[in-house]
C-alpha cells in the first residue's frame, strides 16, 4: 500500500469505518501477537490482550494525531495491555508450559527486560522504537537488551 493509500485508509478508519480499521489492522496484528506470545505467560493471554489492544485502538482511532501513526499508535496500545498482564502476574510469574529453551528463559527475566526482548526479537523492532511504543527511555531500553539478550545468549 502506497503513502496515499494508507492516509486514505487511516482517515476512514479515524472516521469510524471499521473496514478501514481492519485493513490497517492487517499490517500490525503479526508483530502484536508475537510481542504478545513472547512477552506473557501463554497463549490465551498473547491473544486476549492482542483483542483488547484492537479493541481499544479502535475505540481511540479518532485521536490519532496522524495517519502514520497508526502502528505506533496500536503498539502503544499492546504495550499498555501487556503491562496489565505483568501486574496480574505478579513480580515472580512462573511458566512451565513452554518447552523452547528461549521462551523459559524468557520468563526468568523481568517483566520490562523480557517486553523488550520480546519487542526486539519477535517483533523485529529497533531499541527507538521499543522505546516509542513502551514509553522506557532510549537508554533504558539498550541497557536492557543487552542484558536481556546476553542472559539469553543471543546477538544484539
Amino acid at each position: 500500500m502506497d503513502k496515499q493509500e494508507y492516509k486514505n485508509i487511516s482517515s476512514m478508519a479515524a472516521n469510524g469505518d471499521a473496514k478501514a480499521f481492519a485493513h490497517l489492522y492487517e499490517t500490525v496484528y503479526r508483530e502484536m501477537y508475537y510481542t504478545a506470545f513472547y512477552s506473557l505467560e501463554n497463549d490465551a493471554d498473547a491473544v486476549e490482550a492482542v483483542q483488547g489492544a484492537a479493541r481499544d485502538g479502535f475505540k481511540a482511532i479518532n485521536r490519532l494525531r496522524s495517519e502514520e501513526a497508526f502502528r505506533v499508535f496500536m503498539m502503544k496500545t499492546l504495550c499498555a495491555r501487556i503491562k496489565m498482564f505483568f501486574k496480574e502476574y505478579g513480580e515472580n510469574a512462573v511458566t512451565d508450559d513452554y518447552r523452547l529453551e528461549v521462551k523459559q528463559k524468557l520468563f526468568e527475566l523481568d517483566n520490562a527486560d523480557r517486553l523488550c526482548a520480546a519487542m526486539y526479537i519477535a517483533g523485529r523492532f529497533t531499541p527507538e522504537e521499543i522505546s516509542q511504543y513502551s514509553g522506557m527511555s532510549k537508554t533504558a531500553v539498550k541497557k536492557r537488551l543487552i542484558s536481556a539478550l546476553e542472559y539469553l545468549e543471543l546477538d544484539y
